[in-house]
């Protein structure tokens, strides 16, 4: 009877369908490092945007399990966890790719409500956890951060934030001046800072303008 691979063999060959479909989240934090997990979530992730087309149910079977591999992480590495924020907001962040919204909301929120001053980045990304189907956050508080949000800088993204509110409030001159708004940011490179992990900083390649949120 042929052996069944260990993690660690097939974490080496990057067959990460195999992985997900073979191994549970726990393996991993069993067998690698909090820094070593979280550059294998980071290739999970690569690996399901590569998929979602050819096979979405695999990408989101890989998307879910960096979700729990993750939660995983943020328990037995609590302090390490704890020291940066984008950790938590990038937990909530991927785990809206796989529609878990109310996950996505309070993961954000925490990291939203552990800075003391809030970047654009967090501030978009609470906004856009806040103001899905579910609405857990009102009109009013996306008003007042969608305008914090802004004051922070006319970027590609927040322009758009701008426009898409001032469509809901029926706004057309408003609507259009942050169309152009956003058309000229995007021609100038001026992009909203991603949510990286300062644990994944070493993987992030600076493309097109973007930058990584310090």
């Amino acid at each position: 009877m042929k052996n069944f691979p260990n993690i660690k063999d097939i974490v080496a060959s990057k067959n990460w369908k195999f992985l997900v479909r073979n191994s549970l989240p726990v393996n991993i934090s069993d067998y690698y490092s909090f820094s070593e997990a979280m550059h294998i979530v980071d290739h999970l992730i690569q690996a399901s945007t590569e998929e979602i087309i050819k096979d979405g149910s695999t990408a989101d079977l890989m998307r879910d399990y960096c979700v729990n591999l993750m939660t995983i992480l943020r328990t037995k590495y609590r302090e390490e966890w704890k020291k940066d924020w984008k950790n938590e907001a990038f937990l909530g962040i991927i785990c809206a790719l796989v529609y878990r919204e109310e996950e996505a909301f309070k993961y954000i929120k925490n990291a939203y409500k552990q800075s003391s001053d809030p970047p654009q980045s967090l501030i978009l990304a609470y906004i856009s956890a806040g103001s899905g189907p579910d609405h857990f956050l009102t009109k009013k508080e996306i008003i007042e951060l969608s305008q914090k949000a802004i004051e922070k800088g006319i970027s590609y993204e927040a322009a758009l934030r701008m426009s898409a509110l001032a469509y809901e409030q029926k706004d057309q001159n408003k609507h259009e001046y942050w169309q152009k708004q956003a058309i000229e940011a995007e021609k100038n490179g001026f992009h909203t800072p991603i949510i990286v992990p300062n644990v994944l900083k070493d993987l992030f390649n600076e493309e097109n303008g973007y930058q990584y949120e310090e």
